[in-house]
Formats: C-alpha cells, sequence, structure tokens
C-alpha cells in the first residue's frame, strides 16, 4: 500500500516516545493514548450495560468485561491503524475528486476564472497528497505504537495487576471461585497479545 511507510515512521516514533527517547512529547502522547483507549473502553462498555438490560447473565458479563480490560489496547490500537490506513487510502480519491472539480469548472465558468479555480483544486489535491502522510496517519501509528510499548511489558511483568486482575474476575465469572491458575493467565496473555499482532499485521501488509 503506497504511504507504508508513514505507518511504519508513525509506529517507529510512537515506540520511541514510550522508551523515552523523545520524552518531550513524552506526557501529552501518553495523555493522547489513555484517551483513545478510553473512548474505545466506553464504547465497549456502553454495549455490555445495554446487554444486562436485555437480560444477559451476570455471569457472562463479568466474563466479557475481564477479557475487555485486557484487550481494550490491542484493539484500540488496532482501530487506530484500520484509521490510519483508511486515510492513506481516501487521499487518494479526495484528491481525485478535487482535480475533477478543478476540470469540471471549465464547463460552466469563464475561462479566467476557471483556470484559478482548477489550480487551486489542483494545488488542494496536491496538498491532500502530500499531507495526509505526515499529519494524520503518521500520529495515528504513533500513538499505536505507544500504546503497544507501553502495555506489553506491564502485560508480561511478574508482579503486574493489568493481566492479574482480569484473570481473577475471569476465573470468578467462569467458576464461581477465586483463583488465577496459570493455564488461565497463558490463555489470557493471548488474548490480550492478539490485537497487537492484528495490528503489526496491518502496519507491514
Amino acid at each position: 500500500m503506497k504511504g507504508r511507510r508513514w505507518l511504519v515512521l508513525g509506529v517507529a516514533a510512537g515506540i520511541a516516545v514510550g522508551i523515552g527517547k523523545l520524552p518531550y512529547f513524552a506526557g501529552a502522547a501518553v495523555s493522547l493514548s489513555d484517551t483513545a483507549e478510553h473512548l474505545v473502553g466506553t464504547g465497549g462498555l456502553d454495549l455490555l450495560h445495554r446487554a444486562a438490560r436485555h437480560g444477559a447473565p451476570q455471569r457472562v458479563l463479568e466474563a466479557l468485561m475481564a477479557i475487555i480490560a485486557v484487550v481494550l489496547p490491542g484493539v484500540t490500537a488496532v482501530l487506530l491503524l484500520v484509521a490510519a490506513r483508511s486515510t492513506l487510502r481516501l487521499r487518494s480519491i479526495i484528491s481525485l475528486l478535487l482535480a475533477a472539480l478543478g476540470v469540471a469548472s471549465f464547463f460552466y465558468l469563464p475561462h479566467g476564472i476557471a483556470a484559478g479555480t482548477a489550480a487551486l483544486a489542483f494545488v488542494a489535491a496536491g496538498i491532500a497528497v502530500v499531507a495526509t502522510g505526515p499529519l494524520v496517519a503518521a500520529p495515528l501509528a504513533g500513538v499505536a505504537g505507544l500504546i503497544a510499548v507501553t502495555f506489553l511489558p506491564r502485560l508480561l511483568a511478574r508482579h503486574s495487576t493489568v493481566p492479574s486482575l482480569p484473570i481473577e474476575r475471569l476465573h470468578e465469572a467462569l467458576f464461581q471461585t477465586a483463583g488465577a491458575p496459570l493455564w488461565l493467565r497463558i490463555i489470557v496473555l493471548i488474548i490480550a497479545a492478539l490485537p497487537f499482532a492484528v495490528a503489526a499485521r496491518l502496519v507491514i501488509r
């Protein structure tokens, strides 16, 4: 896909911010990634509340909420990369429509005015093609990379509460007893990592 380099550069910049190589942007970038996760999480919780109002079993809802807690960062990263890829595709359509508008102006405007309109349309089309990558796609991919580099280490840390709390809630929802067996931890870790694998494929595909 044309423009993939902006996805790669954006993800690389996000990772650099996450590991402290670009500390000046760290605070704002982390706040931006938290906001993105919050927006996605709000949508997921709203769906669960709707399901609860329609009589969905409490244990099922608790299990789903536990799963959402671990997949939310990865899903957010995937959605950000899907949006970035979509902007790269749309820029071609937008530029063609602008160019077509410039050409069409010759059919209903005086020649002098039409020439100026066409020139403006072609300039706008060029800006749409050139600027979409660095100004839209790269920042979206950057936030996705930042989420990955900040969440995955916490996911794998021995004493982190990121996987532990959802595992305990999921075990209680499934078996109505407290516990965090190793097999369930492995399953939860795999579930949490899957969206990031999808996100990585979106960048390199």
